[in-house]
């Protein structure tokens, strides 16, 4: 099987938005009443860059609990549909996860149709649950609504591999400048499934140089270098 093929998986999931963040300890928010908040962002993105469920649940747990507070604690929809994404990358969700995300997502969108983050959250939810098509409608629809959302143009230019476009994708991303090395990844798997190997190489190293690292690109990089001979790192 090819890189591009055996990854296929890995990238039509991996519509999410992953930010090159340092090893500090969580952040914590306190409510009126000394209520404290801990914010579980850099769990859910060390979660998907480790392969690592047990941090995935945690932020999930956290972000179920975020859709009760009062209005003005952030969009916890939107952050259990990129964990519910993730789950499925990992092979972990379930139909709860599934149906307890999408209640969320469904209901921020009737609570406010032009909600560009609910339509992003609904198309990453749906992705994952493989109706990629649907997943498409609400991510255009959600970069309609929010043009200068970086990372839903990623995940949008994503989805074209999914649905067998990787020259679509490659529009979308290349020659520009991206601040997610997430970006350069979803590019190399576009120039891989065009049998661009030394691009998709290129694009890794360049994904790395930023800071991106981890489990999924080091299982690229390490396939690749088998089938090259190279000591890529």
């Amino acid at each position: 099987m090819s890189i591009g093929n055996k990854y296929l998986l890995i990238m039509t999931t991996a519509l999410l938005c992953i930010f090159a963040t340092s090893a500090s300890a969580l952040s914590i928010r306190v409510l009126e009443g000394g209520i404290p908040i801990i914010e579980p962002r850099k769990m859910m993105e060390d979660g998907l860059r480790l392969g690592n469920t047990e941090l995935l649940r945690q932020a999930w747990r956290h972000y179920e609990d975020s859709v009760t507070l009062p209005e003005g604690i952030g969009n916890g929809y939107l952050e259990l549909g990129r964990i519910y994404f993730y789950l499925s990358l990992l092979g972990s969700s379930n139909d709860s996860d599934y149906n307890l995300a999408e209640h969320f997502a469904r209901q921020a969108i009737a609570d406010n149709p032009e909600n560009a983050d609910a339509h992003h959250a609904l198309g990453l939810i749906l992705a994952g649950r493989g109706a990629f098509l649907d997943a498409f409608e609400e991510l255009t629809l959600a970069l309609h609504l929010n043009p200068t959302n970086e990372f839903l143009l990623v995940d949008l230019a994503s989805l074209h591999l999914a649905l067998h476009q990787p020259v679509k994708t490659i529009e979308y991303l290349e020659g520009r400048s991206h601040k997610s090395g997430w970006a350069y990844v979803v590019l190399a798997m576009a120039w891989s499934q065009q049998n661009q190997k030394g691009k998709a190489i290129l694009n890794l190293l360049k994904a790395r140089k930023m800071g991106f690292g981890g489990y999924w690109i080091d299982t690229m990089l390490a396939q690749l270098a088998e089938e090259f001979r190279l000591p890529l790192k």
